[in-house]
C-alpha cells in the first residue's frame, strides 16, 4: 500500500521499470568459467535482394572529414606511437567531453539529454598509475577511482592480442535516470548512446594517428569485482 498527502492507495501500480534489462544483462555476461552467449562462424553470405533504383555515383573524398572518414579502420595490433596526456586529453574531451558549458552539452547525442554511460580508464603509459580511473566530463579530468594491477585489469579483454593495447576504455552505466524517464526502453537507448561515443573516439583517434578496436568479448564479471555498481556494456582498446 502506497501513501501520498491526500489519500491512500490500496495498491501500488508504481513497476520496477529496470525488470527487462536487468534478464537481458544477466542472461548475456561472459564469465571465465561458463558463459551462455554461444557464438559460432557464419556459412551464409548476406542476401540483398536486388530492386529498381536511383544510381548513386561515388568520388574521392576531397576535405578533411571525409579523408578521415575513409581512413578509419579497426586495427587489431598497437600504432607504436607514443601518446601523452595531451592526446588523452584531447580525445576524451573532444569524443566523449562537454562541448557547450552553457547548456552542458556534449559532443554525442544522448536519449533525454541524461547522459547515463561512465567511462572507465586503465592506462599503462609513464605517469599514470595502476588504477581504474573514471572520466569526469564536469569537470575534464581523470578521477583516481580505484587501485587495480595491470594484470589483473587486462583479464577483463578476452583476446590475449588485444590486451597489449595500453589504453583500455570501460563503457559502463549505473542506468542514473534514464529508467525513471524511459522504462523498458532504457536499454535500447542506451546502447545507441555508447556507439555513438565509440565512433567518436575511433574517428578520433584516426586523426590522432593511433590504433582503435571496439570489442564486445570481455568478462564482465572481472570488471564488476571492481566496479560493482555499474554494468559494463563495450570496451575499447586504443594505443
Amino acid at each position: 500500500m502506497r501513501e501520498n498527502k491526500n489519500s491512500t492507495v490500496l495498491w501500488d501500480t508504481e513497476v520496477d521499470r529496470s525488470v527487462l534489462r536487468k534478464k537481458f544483462h544477466s542472461k548475456t555476461v561472459s564469465r571465465r568459467d561458463y558463459t551462455s552467449v554461444q557464438i559460432k562462424k557464419v556459412k551464409n553470405q548476406r542476401k540483398w535482394e536486388a530492386k529498381p533504383g536511383i544510381h548513386l555515383s561515388k568520388r574521392d573524398p576531397e576535405n578533411d572529414i571525409e579523408r578521415l572518414l575513409v581512413s578509419r579502420r579497426t586495427r587489431r595490433v598497437p600504432s607504436n606511437r607514443e601518446i601523452n596526456l595531451q592526446d588523452i586529453s584531447d580525445l576524451l574531451q573532444f569524443a566523449a567531453g562537454i562541448t557547450d558549458e552553457k547548456n552542458q552539452y556534449f559532443s554525442y547525442p544522448s536519449p533525454g539529454a541524461l547522459y547515463p554511460c561512465t567511462l572507465f580508464l586503465s592506462i599503462n603509459l609513464a605517469g599514470f598509475k595502476e588504477k581504474i580511473y573514471r572520466y569526469n566530463p564536469y569537470k575534464h579530468q581523470l578521477e583516481e577511482y580505484i587501485d587495480a594491477s595491470m594484470k589483473r585489469i587486462e583479464l577483463i579483454v578476452i583476446d590475449k592480442g588485444l590486451r597489449k593495447f595500453p589504453i583500455k576504455i570501460f563503457f559502463a552505466s549505473d542506468y542514473q535516470l534514464l529508467e525513471d524517464k524511459y522504462g523498458e526502453l532504457s536499454y535500447r537507448l542506451l546502447n545507441q548512446e555508447i556507439g555513438h561515443i565509440a565512433q567518436n573516439i575511433s574517428l578520433y583517434s584516426e586523426y590522432l594517428g593511433i590504433n582503435t578496436t571496439c570489442i564486445g568479448g570481455f568478462y564482465e564479471e572481472q570488471f564488476k569485482q571492481y566496479i560493482p555498481k555499474f554494468d559494463l556494456l563495450y570496451v575499447m582498446v586504443v594505443g
